[in-house]
């Protein structure tokens, strides 16, 4: 039937996986209501109390070990430690620590800096992956940015300076995470805070203008370099019927107008080779443009998933088998969506020639018959 009709899927064992992900995904943005909510009032309650985050206590992390450190320091330098290896250790733990949390604090400023942005493209291309993002996550990181009211505690973790972790509660001081400092820093060497959707637009306009032998587009203006797609397709990959004839649709337009449009051959596009290599590229791109495979498994839940109906467990990695799907169903879906099924054909026409065509075919057909009946 073609590469192109939507496969049959064994569901049932993914319908637990796939409510799941709409479940945090309705979680995400009832909290994302509760951030507008809290804008919105900010306005009108100019009379009232301003409830404000409380500060992070550093001093108070740090008191026992500032006086752990002197204490530690005293004994070096007056030789009189019994463990001087192990004391200079502990004293450049404190001391490495302050770094720790500048790191934290830029990497924690550098996410926040792009967080609304893409809130605002949410479970699109480039936005945050709604489904694939922890709802505690998501909570934790409006308060990092005040778009939430919050508390932000710095503790060391089994009184562990190599430990500091920030424990954030909401306004009803209600546990919301834990980041450890340290992992959040390695985590912001190569990826973000929060699960993002890669973004493809541009990879998949830049294929349709490659692929001119079969996206039709048109020059703009005097250039001949200067051209633009025009949303339809070259005459070998339109339909055609059993006689050869180009199959159209006619359908009414306003003010007594029709237009004729023709249907495009999907399955002839699936069946290109230049078509199935530069899908199959971008689909790569995706696939090996992160160090986990975080971003592909966000783009196939928010993006693949409308056409095929197939959804991945977050926080996996891909394994050959599932790459390869992966490229599958990016095909599946690009054909789908980014491919029209019709395209107008010509110029719209009154639809009063419509019938007086007809009306001619009718008579030359009948004028026909009688011909053959008087030689017969």
């Amino acid at each position: 039937m073609g590469y192109w009709i939507v496969h049959l899927r064994h569901k049932k064992h993914k319908m637990g996986l796939k409510e799941k992900l709409l479940e945090n995904k309705r979680l995400n943005e009832e909290n994302q209501f509760k951030v507008a909510e809290y804008q919105s009032e900010l306005a009108y309650q100019l009379g009232f109390e301003f409830k404000t985050d409380v500060d992070v206590d550093y001093d108070y992390l740090y008191d026992p070990f500032i006086r752990e450190y002197a204490d530690l320091q005293l004994k070096l330098n007056n030789g009189t430690s019994q463990s001087p290896t192990e004391d200079r250790r502990k004293v450049k733990n404190i001391t490495d620590s302050v770094d720790v949390i500048k790191t934290a604090l830029t990497n924690v400023m550098s996410n926040t800096e792009v967080w609304n942005e893409a809130v605002q493209r949410a479970g699109v291309m480039g936005g945050v992956d709604m489904m694939g993002t922890q709802n505690s996550r998501f909570k934790a990181i409006n308060i990092l940015s005040d778009n939430l009211n919050g508390l932000i505690q710095i503790k060391a973790v089994d009184d562990d300076i190599n430990k500091l972790a920030w424990e954030i509660y909401d306004e009803n001081a209600e546990f919301v995470e834990i980041i450890f400092l340290n992992k959040l820093n390695k985590l912001s060497e190569n990826q973000e805070m929060f699960i993002s959707i890669p973004d493809s637009s541009k990879d998949n306009q830049d294929l349709k203008k490659l692929s001119s032998e079969i996206f039709e587009s048109k020059q703009i203006g005097k250039d001949p370099e200067n051209s633009a797609l025009t949303g339809g397709v070259t005459e070998n990959y339109r339909k055609i019927k059993s006689d050869g004839e180009l199959e159209l649709i006619t359908k009414p337009l306003r003010g007594n107008m029709v237009q004729d449009f023709y249907i495009i051959d999907k399955e002839a596009i699936a069946n290109s080779m230049q078509f199935s290599t530069e899908i199959n590229k971008i689909a790569a791109g995706i696939l090996g443009g992160y160090d986990s495979s975080d971003g592909a498994i966000a783009f196939n839940n928010n993006i693949l998933s409308t056409a095929t109906d197939h959804y991945i467990e977050p926080g996996k990695a891909l394994r050959p088998k599932d790459k390869k799907r992966f490229q599958e169903d990016y095909k599946e879906w690009f054909l789908e969506k980014e491919i029209g099924n019709q395209f107008p054909f010509g110029e719209p026409r009154m639809k009063e020639q419509i019938v007086k065509k007809e009306e001619k075919e009718e008579a030359v057909a009948v004028e026909e018959q009688q011909v053959q009946e008087q030689i017969v």
